[in-house]
């Protein structure tokens, strides 16, 4: 796409944006590292989607019940070491143009969970007991630290077998080792991948195995979390307007591929789906997505830009709209998109 854009090919184009797109299209503008470069102009608007790892309820757990307390506090050990790395990862890959988000909902919806909300809380960044794992002077490595003493918690709360700081047996139903998928290409080209290397490390220095098995083809991806087969898999939703969950996490949902199955976490949604008024929805989905991360099925990693490069040679850049959003794009003014 961009080399399209730059040899006139194309007007405009929405590439993958990454630090390394952002560094080929600086070049390609004589070095400009500005978004308004003579050859291509960038335009960034948030993605109206999120990256997450997702984990099947059905092939990780302990014994034969998905929604045990113990097969819910693995998922969360596994949750709790990725979690920690989500910081360093994203900024890695996408520098300032990307954040980590800690609820499953794009930050782009109205029902999204913010900062400043009472009881907002960080993925996963409690312990077995309820308490924080992290305090605000820690440094990154006593984060990892501390990351991996909190899982080792969940992990015994789990039925492992916990012996000076090292995992030496799982529970009848579960395993000391077990796989993400990625579709990185097969060249690790994905942004969670450097989370989950990074994690496997710390996984193995206590005596977990995490494979990070990435696929070349983007749809033996889609296939192994579509099929029920993967243990657990990195993906992306786009959103639409209203932020309905009844697809994606009701028992009956078409897309539920985390084979969470709750009674309550079916009410809220039902409920939300029988009422206008936005502000009583809204507390409906932060409950919803509290029994979500309780079952430990999904780690919300990053919200991420989408980006629109245009061709500032051929297209008057001035005519685009000025105040896109992930529902109103330059598409929506095509009209009045002046070409030179």
């Amino acid at each position: 796409m961009v080399n399209g854009i730059s040899s006139g090919t194309l007007d405009i184009a929405t590439p993958s944006y990454s630090t390394e797109l952002a560094d080929q299209i600086a070049e390609i503008n004589g070095g400009d590292p500005s978004f308004d470069g003579s050859v291509i102009t960038t335009k960034l608007i948030d993605y109206r989607g999120y990256g997450y790892i997702g984990i099947c309820a059905n092939n990780v757990k302990v014994g034969d019940d998905p929604a045990s307390e113990e097969s819910k506090n693995l998922r969360k050990a596994i949750a709790t070491v990725i979690s920690a790395y989500r910081d360093e990862g994203i900024d890695s890959y996408y520098g300032d143009t990307a954040s980590v988000i800690n609820y499953p909902i794009s930050n782009t919806s109205w029902a999204a969970p913010q900062v400043t909300d009472d009881g907002y809380t960080v993925a996963y960044s409690v312990d077995v007991d309820g308490n924080p794992i992290y305090t605000a002077d820690m440094k990154t490595e006593d984060k990892y630290e501390a990351a991996k003493a909190a899982a080792l918690g969940f992990f015994e709360a789990a039925g492992y077998t916990v012996a000076d700081g090292k995992l030496t047996a799982a529970p009848e139903g579960a395993k000391l080792e077990y796989t993400v998928n990625i579709g990185g290409g097969g060249q690790g080209n994905h942004p969670t991948f450097l989370i989950l290397k990074n994690a496997a490390d710390a996984f193995a220095s206590i005596g977990f195995t995490l494979t990070v098995n990435d696929l070349a083809q983007a749809a033996d991806l889609f296939a192994s979390y579509q099929s029920g087969v993967a243990e657990m898999w990195c993906a992306a939703w786009q959103s639409s307007s209203d932020p309905d969950m009844y697809q994606l996490y009701h028992s009956q949902g078409s897309t539920n591929y985390y084979a969470i199955n709750d009674e309550d976490l079916d009410t809220l949604i039902m409920d939300a789906r029988q009422s206008t008024e936005q502000s009583y929805r809204k507390g409906l989905y932060k409950a919803a997505m509290e029994i979500i991360m309780d079952w430990g099925v999904e780690l919300p990693v990053y919200q991420r830009s989408d980006a629109y490069i245009v061709s500032s040679e051929r297209v008057d850049v001035s005519s685009l709209p000025n105040d896109m959003t992930p529902y109103w794009n330059w598409k929506s003014e095509i009209e009045s998109i002046v070409v030179k």
